[in-house]
């Protein structure tokens, strides 16, 4: 009969314990169940969250921007004479009315006192055919005078008020030509060119000056088609130059695109003091609404968003409008905490441990 064999002897296992290799072959033996195998353990995300308000900023955008004037003008005489004097120079700031040429007037002084005595014989000349006519009428009444001499006399009265019509306006184009023999300023401005020499014959319409209105002011600025509607929500506008910065406000955002540019023309006034005409910078803003940083967003699946705390789980908040590398707008309230460190690591649902 062979030997009954048993495991052999392990003197290294501890009392009371068989070894772990033996468990089963034990269990099957003795009846003794088998242990239970424990479920596998969640995974735990380390995070830390922040505030939205201490995250969000209101980017600044800039576009380039030059100050124009609204009149640049070349004046003109508006009668023929020779230029008598040429009281301004290069570089003069003038004021609305100060005379920028002197053009000989004796002629046209002559023609003026020509027309005042013409309207005085022409004035004397109605006088007397309102008396006539009012002797006609009488001499009518009593039948001593004939219809067909009455008729005359009514007409005489009335071709002597069409000349003197005729004469006073002959009389006020003459001293409107006197006005004329001083070529004034139309506007407040800056001379940038003298056009004609003292002596010189200026004929009617001929250009004698050129100038630059230096009050009338705009800001012309190109903005890309997509930073529009910023623009005009923007609560704060600014033209920065090298001699300063100046606040602005907008006038228009011209209703045409640049098709090769991708812009649109703005035109924006000078809420105070103003940059002289001609002055190159830039026009700045403030996107009015606050912005989460473009490396806060977050992409799941084929929607773009952020990842915030729920509880002990992390929650995946889609953001509409959301761009790639682009700030995006947010309308949360201030306290919303997201994810900030580990956000690219955790997935909708995963459990976190939260440092704050």
């Amino acid at each position: 009969m062979n030997a009954q064999s048993y495991p052999p002897d392990r003197s290294d296992a501890p009392a009371g314990r068989l070894p772990f290799a033996i468990l089963p072959v034990a269990a099957l033996l003795f009846g003794a169940p088998l242990p239970a195998l424990s479920d596998t353990e969640p995974v735990v995300h380390n995070v830390t969250t922040q505030p939205v308000g201490d995250l969000v900023y209101h980017p600044r955008y800039s576009a380039p921007a030059t100050t124009v004037s609204l009149n640049q003008s070349r004046i003109s005489a508006e009668i023929t004479a020779r230029v008598a004097a040429i009281p301004v120079r290069v570089g003069d700031t003038v004021t609305h009315g100060d005379v920028l040429v002197e053009l000989e007037c004796a002629d046209y002084t002559l023609e003026l006192r020509r027309s005042e005595a013409t309207r005085q014989g022409e004035a004397a000349r109605l006088t007397l055919a309102e008396k006539q006519l009012g002797r006609a009428r009488k001499l009518a009444k009593q039948k001593n005078m004939s219809v067909e001499t009455l008729n005359q006399r009514e007409t005489d009265l009335e071709t002597a008020r069409a000349s003197l019509a005729a004469t006073e306006a002959a009389l006020e184009r003459a001293a409107l030509d006197v006005s004329r023999c001083l070529v004034t300023a139309p506007f407040d401005g800056v001379i940038l060119e003298r056009m004609v020499g003292v002596g010189a014959r200026a004929d009617t319409g001929a250009h004698v000056v050129r100038m630059l209105d230096s009050a009338t002011l705009e800001v012309s600025a190109q903005v890309p088609v997509q930073r529009a509607a910023s623009l005009q929500a923007a609560e704060e506008l600014w033209f920065e130059a090298e001699d300063g910065k100046y606040p602005l406000r907008l006038r228009t955002v011209t209703p045409a695109v640049d098709t090769l540019a991708r812009n649109r023309e703005v035109r924006l006034l000078f809420s105070g003091e103003a940059a002289l005409p001609g002055t190159p910078g830039r026009l700045v803003w403030s996107a009015s609404a606050a912005h989460l940083p473009a490396s806060l967003i977050v992409r799941r699946g084929d929607r773009l968003g952020i990842m915030v705390p729920n509880d002990s789980h992390a929650r995946f908040v889609p953001v509409e409008g959301a761009l790639e590398g682009r700030p995006v707008p947010v309308d949360l309230p201030p306290s919303t905490r997201i994810i900030v460190d580990g956000r690219f690591g955790v997935q909708d649902g995963d459990m976190l441990a939260v440092t704050h």
